[in-house]
């Protein structure tokens, strides 16, 4: 019988991404999935570290993994790297591998060491018994040839190292934007996931004073443009119509830094990025995960509008309101320079949604402070509002200011309001597509009814995001999720929008161009 493997993710897009890599790999080794109920041989925790709260989540489904005392449990991600000594400690945790680590060859030899191997098919143990181990080299030459960072016994350090499989990617010449080997893996599909996630950089440097990310990931890098459309193109054959372009501060794409008064001038390579990925035939929806005002510039504007398949939506955090909040949180721009922002994709963009994150009750945070959020979140009139109370995440600046931590109290009745706010803003916007034409992916059937007044038979009822990334829900009893639906939007409430599907043909890959009238 196979070994059984789970993987349990926590934290951002990247992380699962991350995640949906290391599925492959376990099932490349011959692992099976192992059911809900089903105990596992392996279970692989991807950890979070972005904050305190994120830490105890962490400890907590380690735990539950452990539970019934015959998994080994390996952790990975950036809490593993953060709190490695103290994750090592838990029981039933028999590896803790952080970034620093090649996970694929790690858990290749992890799995030996606990002779997990010995569950696996003899077939999968002959083809992967010859795997030579990956390396993490860190240079990318100019000829499209790899260095090694760490010579191999009878290699020499500055030979080029490539392998059959990267060789014709390799060829390729990569002189626009800073590369790196380590993003050249990919994967397959995205699994059960109507949206597929396309990881294509990594790293932060810009130490935001409530952030843990730049100690852990502070090495920038960048996925090679025709890698990433390379892999865009798997996941499209595999069925997915929408590709979500993630990184951890995806608007340094191609650059060496995510300090942007050490960015060159010129076009954006992210728009350069997105020119190409937009251009992928069967890709419906191109969608950017999370920006800042200064990523946004009129080169990623002008790519954006130029293509069908990128949706008026992005997701652009603001944080704070604040000028002196937005100074003291270290982030890159004014709260002129975000409005202005606004302003200028408001203008280049077809009514789009603007989605965002702002932080409750951070250190030092006035009432008056606390209003200028308020203010801005109605001014900029966000579709949606990610609000979270400030988590003191140990490490960073941000935690050491004890004096100016804000009553628990006085962060619950700051998050309520932003949630009033939010369910405010969120139904102002939606309202303005009453009577419109949407494009829904399908993501699931039968959701729950929660709206007293909603009459729709509920085996009917098909729920999926529309192109500026509100949910819908519509009657369509022949949808099955991954179907691309043309809805008309005929009524919204505080907390969903309602539809009708328009069509029969729901998984025409051919479907005409919506006009918003």
């Amino acid at each position: 019988m196979a070994a059984k493997y789970r993987v349990t993710t926590l934290g951002c897009k990247v992380n699962q991404y991350e995640s949906q890599q290391i599925r492959e790999i376990l099932e490349s080794f011959g692992l099976k999935p192992a059911g809900i109920d089903d105990p596992a041989d392996l279970a692989v925790v991807n950890t979070c570290a972005v904050t305190a709260e994120a830490s105890r989540k962490n400890r907590q489904a380690i735990r539950r993994q452990a539970r019934n005392g015959r998994t080994r449990v390996v952790v990975v991600g950036c809490g593993a790297g953060a709190d490695a000594s103290r994750l090592s400690e838990l029981n039933g945790v028999t590896a803790v591998f952080g970034h620093e680590t090649d996970v694929a060859t790690a858990l290749r030899s992890f799995m030996e060491r606990q002779q997990l191997t010995r569950l696996v098919p003899e077939s999968h143990r002959q083809m992967t018994a010859n795997r030579e181990p990956l390396q993490r080299p860190r240079v990318l030459r100019n000829d499209g040839s790899i260095k090694p960072a760490v010579a191999q016994p009878g290699q020499d350090a500055s030979t080029p190292r490539t392998t059959n499989l990267l060789s014709p990617i390799l060829s390729t010449q990569f002189s626009e934007v800073k590369q790196d080997p380590d993003l050249l893996s990919t994967i397959n599909a995205f699994a059960r996931h109507q949206r597929a996630l396309l990881k294509v950089q990594d790293g932060c440097d810009a130490y935001c004073t409530y952030c843990i990310i730049p100690r852990l990931r502070a090495d920038l890098r960048s996925k090679p443009i025709e890698v990433a459309v390379q892999e865009a193109r798997q996941l499209i054959h595999a069925g997915h119509k929408e590709i979500v372009i993630t990184g951890i501060f995806l608007g340094a794409y191609g650059r060496d830094s995510a300090l942007r008064r050490r960015w060159s001038k010129g076009r954006s390579p992210l728009a350069r990025l997105v020119d190409a990925l937009a251009g992928v035939k069967g890709l419906h929806r191109l969608r950017l995960s999370s920006l800042e005002p200064g990523d946004v510039d009129e080169s990623l504007l002008d790519a954006l509008a130029s293509h069908e398949s990128c949706v008026p939506h992005l997701h652009l955090p603001l944080q704070a309101g604040s000028p002196a909040l937005l100074k003291r949180m270290n982030r890159q721009y004014t709260r002129d320079d975000y409005l202005a922002m606004i302003d200028q994709v408001r203008s280049a963009l077809d009514r789009p949604a603007i989605t965002t994150d702002i932080i409750a009750g951070f250190p030092g945070e006035s009432d008056a402070d606390f209003e200028a959020s308020v203010e801005i979140a109605r001014q900029a009139q966000f579709a949606k509002i990610h609000a979270f109370p400030f988590s003191p995440r140990e490490g960073t600046a941000a935690a050491r200011w004890t004096d100016d931590f804000i009553p628990k109290s006085v962060v619950r009745e700051r998050m309520a309001r932003l949630t009033k706010v939010e369910q405010e803003c969120s139904l102002q916007f939606r309202s303005r597509f009453v009577g419109h034409l949407e494009r829904v992916i399908v993501e699931r059937n039968h959701p729950r009814k929660t709206e007293p007044d909603d009459a729709t038979s509920w085996h009917s009822m098909r729920h999926g995001r529309a192109d500026r990334y509100f949910p819908i829900h519509f009657d369509a009893p022949d949808a099955r999720p991954g179907d691309l639906v043309p809805v008309r939007i005929d009524r919204v409430t505080p907390t969903r929008t309602h539809g009708s599907a328009i069509t029969s043909n729901h998984n025409a890959l051919s479907l005409p161009v919506l006009s918003y009238a």
